[in-house]
């Protein structure tokens, strides 16, 4: 049984309202044990030591990864390393020039945790900021309404990806759960 993850964004959470619809339309299906939402650390390295973790963990029986925001920074860095395939949905593209301007106290406004960000830990994303090897691997969804990243820096990133682009929108990506049961094609879970 093939297996889709979830890497939540900046100052977000497992429980995020695009993986709560994910995890919704796979329970209806059945298929809630093929979903792994972790709650992924605010430290970039433990971020990736926990994700690589359960890639390892599920590889043999296929994984993709489904990512948002810094989370699709991170999936992007995962799915060259492990060759494994990569739903992104409006990445954060070269993520330690964006958090810079967060350096200092940050709380999650999801599960209320306080840590300070610092220049170490943009260190350990700039190690993470990897070329797309394998255009194949990636399904790019971006809005180009996202007030918070310029959707064309992915679009330079991931020239000959597969390409959702949709006008408007914002970095939640309005409407998300319209591509549900596309994703989960794309992920060999339909």
């Amino acid at each position: 049984m093939p297996y889709l993850m979830y890497l939540h964004g900046f100052n977000s959470s497992e429980h995020s309202f695009k993986s709560r619809c994910i995890y919704d339309r796979l329970h209806s299906l059945g298929l809630s044990e093929s979903y792994l939402m972790p709650r992924l650390s605010w430290e970039p390295d433990q971020a990736i030591a926990q994700s690589s973790r359960l890639i390892e963990s599920h590889l043999s029986e296929g994984i993709t990864l489904i990512g948002s925001s810094l989370g699709g920074f991170y999936a992007g860095y995962l799915a060259e390393k492990y060759s494994i395939n990569a739903i992104l949905v409006n990445p954060a593209i070269a993520a330690h020039e964006l958090l810079v301007d967060y350096l200092g106290k940050q709380v999650n406004p999801y599960t209320q945790e306080e840590y300070q960000l610092t220049a170490e830990h943009i260190a350990q994303l700039q190690k993470m900021d990897a070329p797309a090897t394998c255009e194949e691997r990636y399904w790019l969804m971006l809005q180009e309404g996202d007030e918070v990243l310029d959707y064309r820096k992915a679009l330079q990133k991931y020239p000959d990806v597969r390409l959702t682009l949709e006008p408007l929108g914002n970095h939640s990506f309005v409407n998300f759960e319209r591509h549900i049961n596309t994703l989960l094609t794309f992920s060999n879970l339909l």
